[in-house]
């Protein structure tokens, strides 16, 4: 994992027609917009208070399947580069998985590199090799989160794909195209 520049993206966020939507000084949620084919998809769990975006089909996921299915979904579509971008800043990210996360050495490694750009929103590249570490990050996150600013934002850098964690417990999802959404649904079909 390694931070990279938010105006070394903006290009490609033009291309997936992901927009900045601010909330307060504080906040930036991603958003895509609805061109041709998009796809939104509303994945709670049981409870939660997360308003779907407007047309997004909503389905139900145990709170505790989430991160496995976020998970899935990125195999399924054979990502290979994913962007993360916080809707706050890092340092309320990594203060909310502190706890969770102090015994994966993984983690902890890249952690103690961060410290830099903790002040920063700054997308952070995900390769393949660190999959394992975004998913109990996104595990994490899910159960230790409370506060939008503590929320995350998932990019692909392949294809039009964003994911955005809601710390209350749901995952929305924007594909680009049917294409796409026909290709995660069996990942969605079982849970």
């Amino acid at each position: 994992m390694e931070f990279v520049s938010y105006d070394e993206v903006n290009e490609l966020l033009d291309d997936y027609s992901i927009v900045d939507v601010p909330d307060g000084e504080d906040r930036i949620f991603l958003e895509m917009d609805d061109g041709e084919g998009t796809v939104h998809l509303h994945l709670a769990c049981p409870g939660c208070s997360a308003k779907p975006r407007a047309g997004a089909k909503v389905m139900p996921v145990a709170k505790e399947r989430l991160a496995k299915t976020v998970h899935d979904i990125i195999m399924r579509l054979h990502l290979s580069q994913l962007l993360l971008i916080p809707v706050g800043k890092w340092r309320k990210v990594f203060d909310a998985v502190a706890f969770s996360l102090a015994q994966n050495e993984d983690w902890q490694q890249f952690d103690a590199t961060a410290t830099v750009e903790l002040n920063t929103r700054d997308p952070l590249l995900c390769e393949p090799a660190d999959f394992h570490v975004l998913e109990a990050l996104v595990q994490s996150l899910l159960n230790d989160t409370d506060q939008p600013d503590q929320g995350l934002n998932i990019i692909s850098t392949a294809s039009p794909v964003l994911v955005e964690l809601v710390p209350d417990g749901a995952v929305r999802l924007s594909l680009g195209s049917q294409v796409l959404a026909d290709e995660v649904e069996p990942v969605l079909a079982g849970r």
